[in-house]
């Protein structure tokens, strides 16, 4: 209950972990509740504090180097919708307070073809950013100018990296380039180090889970047990990546998304047996397409709620063209607004609806005009009244569907009267 309330701050409920620990056998549960114990949960705001002492540093250095004020460039790693952006959405709401010295201008980026390399100089920062670096694999598929699809007959096609930093990652620049990243796996770091001795890299570094003289699990002997017992499950539900991306054996989940460096035990909901698909309970999933299947039935449901909020899109429903109340922006503003007014972090947010910064930015603005929100994106009296309306009319309507059916975990689910101990 412990780990539940201040590791994870509540993110989770008792059930979830009963849900999770029912997959192991009942004489390993020691080294499954081992494993829980130790992970490591980031929100948003644990993420920013984290970045700020890091830009700080980034910051002073690049000061101290020239002894000039500085220009930011930031470019996220990856495309919208993943970590690269989430952290640069963090990363510009940090400047929204000025409170670091030493800066001249401060520039954001949604592609890397926008960076113009022959206007950088010595008071230029580049600035890349992510939320983990395990292996490093990410960040030098990055640089590479092709990438390697595999075909459905199993062949390999080298197709060009339309998202390339190859060409402003290089030795012998004007400008200096900075790997800015929340979390650095420490053979990852290494190994980025050794192939790209020019860059800075910012970061806290993490130690591999079973890294001998540096496991969270303790002596050897412990720490072996341990490995073994993730090893097993792993080699069960994701083979190949037992341990995690290409064995990075890491601890760590995020608000807005659970890395795959992560060991698999924690965040797999389905795996292949035999050519016969089977279930994982996990303790948060991380499978992104379920996430994306997710936002469009939250998407579909979205439609109702846009018509109980029709009003604020100045839109009749008595006149013909009503349908023009089911667009893409008035969807995607009354998601929002159900988000916000849920208290969801809005990275998480940018991140579900795969959004970037300057997309969110719009949004807000539109909502703003609208009296959806107020300028700190906190919701309106009368857009939470609205909600509280529909909600009351939605409740009516489930309830004379009389094919839905309440089911209570309780009635399914076996639950121990003891557990360690403890009732």
């Amino acid at each position: 209950m412990d780990t539940i309330r201040y590791r994870f701050y509540d993110r989770l409920d008792l059930y979830d972990v009963y849900r999770w620990l029912d997959n192991f056998d009942d004489d390993e549960l020691e080294l499954a509740v081992s494993v829980f114990e130790r992970l490591e949960y980031y929100r948003e705001e644990d993420l920013l504090g984290i970045l700020a002492s890091k830009l700080h540093d980034i910051i002073q250095d690049a000061w101290e180097a020239v002894n000039k004020g500085v220009n930011l460039h930031f470019v996220p790693l990856g495309r919208p919708g993943k970590s690269g952006y989430v952290i640069q959405y963090l990363v510009k709401n940090l400047f929204k307070q000025p409170s670091y010295p030493h800066i001249g201008k401060i520039v954001y980026y949604g592609h890397p073809k926008e960076v113009k390399v022959a206007d950088l100089g010595v008071t230029d920062v580049l600035i890349f950013l992510d939320d983990i670096i395990g292996s490093g694999d990410t960040f030098m598929s990055a640089v590479s100018p092709t990438i390697t699809k595999i075909k459905k007959d199993g062949a390999k096609e080298e197709k060009p990296n339309e998202w390339t930093i190859g060409h402003i990652v290089k030795d012998g620049t004007s400008y200096k380039t900075v790997l800015l990243s929340c979390f650095l796996m420490d053979k990852g770091k290494a190994r980025l180090e050794k192939a790209y001795p020019f860059m800075a890299i910012y970061g806290e570094e993490r130690h591999h889970a079973f890294d001998k003289g540096k496991s969270l699990f303790g002596g050897y002997l412990k720490m072996r047990q341990v490995r073994e017992f993730c090893y097993k499950y792993g080699a069960r539900i994701c083979k190949g990546r037992e341990l995690g991306y290409s064995n990075s054996q890491a601890l760590l989940m995020f608000a807005h998304a659970i890395p795959n460096n992560t060991l698999p035990i924690v965040w797999v909901d389905e795996y292949e047996e035999e050519g016969v698909t089977k279930y994982w309970q996990p303790l948060i999933a991380r499978n992104q397409m379920k996430k994306q299947n997710m936002a469009f039935i939250k998407r579909m449901d979205n439609n109702r709620w846009v018509f109980k909020l029709s009003q604020y899109f100045g839109v009749d429903l008595d006149d013909p063209d009503w349908k023009s109340v089911i667009e893409d922006k008035n969807v995607k503003l009354t998601y929002l607004l159900r988000c916000l007014e849920s208290h969801l972090p809005e990275t998480v947010i940018a991140n579900d609806m795969g959004l970037t910064h300057d997309d969110m930015s719009v949004l807000f603005e539109e909502g703003e005009k609208l009296g959806l929100w107020d300028d700190k994106h906190k919701p309106t009296a009368d857009a939470s009244k609205a909600l509280e309306e529909a909600v009351k009319i939605f409740r009516i309507e489930n309830k004379e569907d009389l094919e839905v059916k309440v089911v209570d975990d309780r009635d399914y689910m076996y639950i121990p009267e003891t557990f360690r101990g403890m009732s």
